[in-house]
């Protein structure tokens, strides 16, 4: 196919390999969900117009070694010589026999979505956004981060970089690894304080070259699509920070019938993020590398298959919209915080 067919604005590029229907690093309670709804996701989309697939090459030892300690991936690599099933951390994280290889097919999709971007100005990679692993330790269904490890890519190549993630727990990883970094990082999540990964505190703003570029959008627990709503309006961030690449993580594990329920929110929530995302990517002239996140429910398959849609200029409308006004109240006053405060130079 000639290059100049792969540069149409509409036309939306998925990362794709049939073992992915086969992955899951999650806990074995509930590896079986994880993995169906990769298989629903790709039945669902396999005959939308204006989507090419692409198959990823596989990430090497080193290329890991740019966002991990030695340590973590030596154990990697040992686990995944065992015969039997357990665990990388602490008991969420599993580990099986030939973990090491879908491991680097999963960093190697990261990877590939960075050089098919000379292309392809939108791209979605539904086994990705692993989101937690930091450095040394993987944790969360997290062996490794392969978010980071794009950036880090991204950085090196001179770009500027906005990750934009939308997920039922708090980024903590990318926190962590690039807080002093000159990276836009805009994270929409669930936190009670205490709720799983335990980080996310909107008061952390960032410091040294990344001040000022850590925004922390708390959800309350079962919060619904109005609340979503006003959290979107933070989109205004990455507006005003011109990126050239951006990160979008849209973990639908808060849709509402999640099995880690968490957030109340519809598919509909997920396609208005994959709308906003591709107008802004129209008007700005960014690229997108966008990651399927975590998902654990029947409505995993419906919520990524809609923010594709988002993604392409469609517009869907499939569950009737969660609305809870004291929720939605509390999201208004934190992003009224941050926007008076960008507004003032804060």
């Amino acid at each position: 196919m000639k290059a100049t067919k792969l540069t149409s604005g509409h036309l939306l590029g998925i990362i794709w390999d049939d073992r992915f229907k086969e992955i899951s690093f999650s806990h074995p309670m509930i590896r079986d969900v994880s993995k169906a709804r990769i298989s629903r996701f790709k039945e669902m989309v396999k005959d939308m117009e204006n989507v090419i697939f692409i198959s990823p090459d596989y990430a090497t030892f080193e290329d890991l070694l740019e966002v991990h300690d030695m340590e973590l991936l030596l154990k990697i690599k040992e686990a995944s010589s065992l015969p039997h099933i357990g665990f990388l951390d602490s008991g969420d994280t599993v580990h099986y026999p030939g973990i090491l290889n879908d491991v680097l097919l999963v960093a190697g999709s990261t990877l590939t979505a960075i050089s098919m971007s000379r292309f392809l100005n939108i791209q979605y990679i539904p086994l990705g956004g692993f989101h937690h692993a930091t450095r040394s330790r993987s944790m969360g269904f997290c062996p490794v981060n392969d978010v980071n490890l794009a950036i880090k890519r991204l950085l090196d190549h001179g770009e500027r970089v906005a990750v934009v993630d939308v997920d039922a727990h708090h980024a903590n990883g990318v926190e962590e690894m690039f807080y002093d970094k000159p990276v836009l990082k805009l994270n929409i999540f669930a936190y009670n304080g205490s709720f799983f990964p335990g980080t996310g505190d909107p008061s952390r703003r960032g410091e040294g070259e990344g001040f000022g570029l850590n925004y922390n959008v708390a959800l309350p627990l079962l919060a619904g699509d109005d609340a979503f709503d006003e959290a979107l309006r933070m989109l205004k961030v990455v507006e005003d920070f011109r990126p050239t690449y951006l990160l979008g993580i849209a973990g639908v594990d808060g849709h509402k019938d999640d099995g880690l329920k968490s957030l109340n929110l519809t598919s509909n929530s997920y396609n208005n993020l994959g709308l906003r995302l591709y107008a802004m990517s129209r008007r700005l002239g960014f690229k997108i590398i966008s990651y399927g996140g975590g998902g654990y429910g029947p409505g995993s398959a419906l919520s990524m298959f809609s923010f594709v849609k988002g993604l392409t200029g469609e517009k869907v409308n499939e569950e009737i919209s969660t609305r809870d006004q004291e929720k939605k109240a509390k999201v208004k006053k934190l992003v009224d915080s941050f926007l008076e405060g960008l507004s003032s130079g804060l």
